[in-house]
């Protein structure tokens, strides 16, 4: 199965893209996506390492599994107010 990701601030930036395509084994978890970009992206590594997935607009859990019908978004880390 091949999933769409959302891009915001710092990992756009990092990709140069607002979404990327990343493709994995069914039955793969948040957890298997994030290795699948990092391999993909050299550049979202260390971001990978605090920023987490949202699907549908909700966390999810890295060992959720992905649901290819759902709006993935990788979330950096926000910091401030």
């Amino acid at each position: 199965m091949t999933v769409t990701v959302l891009m915001f601030a710092g990992a756009r930036e990092a990709v140069g893209a607002d979404h990327v395509e990343a493709p994995l084994e069914p039955g793969a978890t948040y957890a298997d996506l994030a290795v699948a970009l990092a391999g993909r992206f050299p550049a979202l590594g260390r971001l990978l390492q605090s920023a987490r997935f949202a699907a549908d607009a909700g966390y999810v859990d890295p060992t959720d599994k992905v649901d290819p019908t759902t709006e993935i978004a990788l979330i950096p880390p926000v910091s401030g107010g």
